[in-house]
């Protein structure tokens, strides 16, 4: 197993998608319980030295909690001198995505594009790896490009 050391990660710029999901289980791993963990990103694709979990979010998103949400998410990439965000799922189970997974993911999604944050990337720990989500995914009619459809893990 290769060791993530903090004094090199942040020169190793995140550019591909197998790149951010071997960082996302380099730190965060399989799935333990249900939370979101924030990653951010600067101008380079270089991951910043903050790393938020969030536990209490609701089982079910709805359009008022997404908007704190992504409200908060602005004010944190501002903070940290970040430019774009990765969002990580977490939660026991099956890598196969959830109609309650979609919705988060959907709606965060949508909720960034309003707002003009940039979300590079969403992302599904589980209990048997990490998955990269792409919108197709969480699209509200799946379409043939999606990653997830049918697969069960």
């Amino acid at each position: 197993m290769n060791t993530l050391l903090a004094a090199t990660a942040h020169r190793t710029p995140l550019t591909t998608d197998a790149q951010i999901e071997d960082r996302v289980l380099a730190l965060i791993g399989t799935a333990g319980h249900r939370q979101l963990w924030l990653m951010f990103l600067d101008h380079d694709d270089d991951q910043l030295p903050v790393v938020i979990p969030l536990d209490d979010l609701p089982r079910v998103p709805d359009r008022a909690q997404t908007d704190v949400l992504v409200g908060h998410l602005a004010g944190v990439l501002h903070q940290v001198a970040a430019v774009q965000i990765v969002l990580v799922w977490e939660r026991p189970g099956k890598g196969k995505l959830t109609e309650l997974d979609q919705a988060w993911a959907r709606s965060i999604a949508e909720n960034c594009s309003r707002r003009g944050v940039r979300l590079r990337a969403q992302l599904l720990s589980h209990t048997r790896g990490v998955t990269i989500l792409h919108p197709a995914d969480y699209a509200l009619t799946p379409t043939a490009a999606s990653s997830t459809g049918g697969t069960e893990c």
